[in-house]
């Protein structure tokens, strides 16, 4: 059996987050690949209320509110994969007071959340972090999601994989591994949309799906992408009529910069574009025009 060697609190305050990034990934691989279970399931449901309400402190530190607009959701015996959309900033908080209930988060890429007080609280809630770049720690992330739904744990994954920044789009296209999970384990898909104005966070939930076992799971991930798009319109059509020329290009600027700025954990612009889901049979608008950037102007 392989040996890994464990570090204490101390030396692990020490380490980078490049050397924190490379040691809780080979702690994955070791449990996983020794059969080491995932724990704790039951006493972080005995503490979601306490964490909750620190949740809610949060917010009301912040000077931000809540408006959940429409909850369509059913009581389910079924184990449940909360797909919300993604925006960044304190999406995620806010996303879990809206919910109520406890459900695991699925993170990519933690960085500083390895080491700063954020990090723990989402450790006390239950965690499965995995680095996106690395097809073995995104497998194992997989098979713990679904260890977890087959014990009694729920889950809230964002399937966008990045921050929606885009100019347009009200859900971009979907990893299918939150369709792949819920087939494998009999999972029920609660859909949500999140956006903010300013300080102020609105949440649509949608109706529990029930996943039809004879579509693909490209299918699947489509409808499941089709009703994000709905629930998120749905809080766009909310907020009235805005006049286009009101939105010119340094206000997108300054939007996308916001999200980034109230990241926590040092993500870049740069940094979200990389992480989208990038479909190969779908050329970008940056593709596209790629060009351009060659082109050497004629004086003459």
């Amino acid at each position: 059996m392989e040996i890994f060697e464990r570090k204490s609190l101390l030396e692990l305050r020490k380490l980078s987050i490049q050397e924190l990034e490379k040691y809780y990934m080979e702690l994955r691989r070791y449990n996983y690949e020794n059969g080491v279970p995932l724990k704790g399931i039951k006493i972080r449901k005995k503490i979601h209320k306490l964490l909750l309400s620190l949740i809610k402190i949060d917010r009301k530190l912040c000077k931000e509110t809540i408006e959940v607009i429409k909850d369509e959701r059913i009581e389910t015996n079924k184990p449940i994969i909360y797909a919300c959309t993604h925006i960044g900033g304190n999406d995620i908080q806010r996303t879990f007071e809206a919910i109520k209930d406890h459900a695991y988060l699925f993170l990519g890429d933690p960085r500083s959340l390895y080491k700063d007080v954020a990090g723990l609280m989402l450790y006390l809630n239950g965690v499965i972090c995995l680095e996106t770049n690395n097809k073995t720690d995104r497998f194992i992330a997989k098979n713990r999601a679904v260890e977890l739904l087959k014990n009694g744990g729920d889950l809230l994954i964002y399937p966008e994989g990045s921050w929606n920044i885009t100019d347009n789009l009200p859900c971009m296209k979907l990893y299918t591994g939150i369709v792949k999970m819920a087939l494998e384990t009999g999972a029920e898909i609660i859909p949500m949309a999140i956006e903010q104005y300013g300080k102020k966070f609105y949440v649509n939930i949608g109706k529990n799906m029930v996943l039809n076992k004879s579509l693909s799971a490209d299918e699947l991930n489509d409808n499941l992408r089709d009703t994000l798009a709905t629930l998120k319109w749905d809080i766009w059509e909310s907020q009235g009529i805005f006049e286009r020329t009101s939105i010119n290009q340094s206000f997108v600027d300054k939007f996308k910069q916001d999200i980034v700025d109230k990241c926590e954990f040092g993500f870049t612009i740069d940094d979200v574009y990389k992480t989208m889901y990038k479909d190969p049979k779908i050329t970008t608008y940056e593709e596209a025009f790629s060009f351009t950037k060659r082109i050497v102007l004629n004086k003459k």
